[in-house]
């Protein structure tokens, strides 16, 4: 049996997160589940997390600045933002992006698949 990945998963929304979480651990996936962005940040940095997943899910709300300042510190991990709310445009410190309320757990475990496979380091540095 190969051992889990670990996977960071940030939500402020309890429900979607405690649901999403649930889901995520079926599949090969040790999941930390974390409602708060400063922590969110501390154990993206400090531990062996292979994949992040970011989820949006109300439009407007605070969480969705949390999220961007998520995105910009140099995280090292590869990122998965989940869009739900469809109002976060300048996602472009994300590895990938899935925007839209019609976002399924096969969308997002799709996304992971190719994610994972990445390897830890440094983000090149974009020209532009």
């Amino acid at each position: 049996m190969r051992p889990k990945k670990q996977l960071l998963l940030y939500c402020a929304d309890r429900e979607l997160l405690s649901a999403t979480a649930f889901a995520l651990r079926l599949h090969p996936y040790e999941v930390t589940a974390i409602d708060d962005s400063r922590s969110a940040a501390a154990v993206m940095m400090a531990s062996d997390i292979v994949c992040g997943v970011l989820i949006h899910a109300k439009q407007g709300d605070l969480a969705g600045r949390l999220i961007h300042r998520l995105l910009e510190s140099d995280l090292h991990v590869p990122v998965l933002l989940v869009d739900r709310a469809g109002d976060l445009a300048p996602a472009r410190y994300a590895d990938m992006v899935l925007y839209g309320r019609n976002t399924s757990m096969t969308h997002i475990l799709g996304a992971l698949n190719v994610l994972c496979a990445r390897k830890r380091g440094p983000r090149p540095r974009s020209a532009a």
